[in-house]
């Protein structure tokens, strides 16, 4: 994926807006809760990378946390620094700050975005030099099970285009017949995504779905919110695949390799 197609897609959408919207209301409060549960007590020192404009980084600052934002995308740096958060550019796979500089670091979007495997454990393994030794690294993944879900509940697997369409995701995590974020996209299963963390030396690494089962109905009926939300905390630790989203947590060596 070049890093210039990247740029051009979240700088043609809006990012900084998407999470305000009720359709996206059970993701951002899912992801708040795992945040809540799995990071240390503030204040701690937080690094999140492909923070885009910060929305966050701002949340974890009000809660006490000092958080510095690394974007690829200029313009998302830009407005993570009008909120008044110290943020710069830069790569998932080369991050700029010193060994061990932080207690927990956070990757809720740079493996969206890294189709090969190497790429997706240089940046794992960055997450991990710049986490202090016990610190924690969470990590964000979009699910390859979900699309076949949300087409099965429109009705549409009767369409021979669409089962070839599914049967690439399910395959290969690839989905290139989507829209232009579907495209710079990679899809994981969560075993994989467990592995992924594992092989980048983490530990205690836990995966747990994020909207749950029927959060994608409910960005199609948001009324449907409250009960996707109640039923991503059942569903989050037995049936993660089934959510839009994944978010693993895991711990760094207490002693360096």
């Amino acid at each position: 994926m070049a890093g210039a197609d990247l740029r051009a897609v979240y700088e043609a959408g809006d990012e900084d807006g998407r999470m305000l919207s009720e359709r996206n209301r059970v993701e951002w409060e899912r992801t708040c809760e795992l945040l809540l549960r799995w990071l240390p007590d503030p204040p701690a020192r937080l690094l999140d990378v492909g923070g885009a404009s910060g929305r966050y980084a701002e949340w974890l600052e009000e809660l006490g946390h000092r958080v510095e934002v690394v974007d690829l995308v200029p313009w998302h740096v830009e407005q993570a620094r009008a909120r008044g958060l110290r943020a710069e550019v830069g790569d998932a796979r080369e991050l700029p700050q010193p060994d061990g500089s932080m207690d927990a670091v956070l990757l809720l979007g740079p493996l969206y975005h890294l189709p090969e495997a190497p790429g997706r454990l240089q940046a794992l393994a960055e997450a991990r030099r710049v986490c202090r030794p016990g610190g924690v690294v969470v990590a964000a993944a979009m699910s390859r099970w979900a699309k076949p879900a949300v087409r099965a509940a429109r009705g549409e697997l009767a369409d021979p285009e669409i089962q070839r369409h599914l049967d690439a995701v399910l395959r290969h995590g690839h989905d290139d017949r989507g829209n232009e974020f579907d495209l710079v996209s990679y899809n994981h299963d969560p075993e994989e995504l467990r592995g992924e963390l594992s092989a980048a030396g983490l530990t205690d690494v836990v995966v747990a779905g994020i909207e749950g089962p029927l959060g994608a109905a409910a960005r199609e009926d948001t009324t449907l919110n409250d009960l996707a939300l109640r039923t991503a905390r059942i569903a989050e630790h037995a049936a993660p695949h089934l959510s839009i989203h994944l978010l693993a947590g895991a711990r760094t060596p207490t002693q360096p390799r």
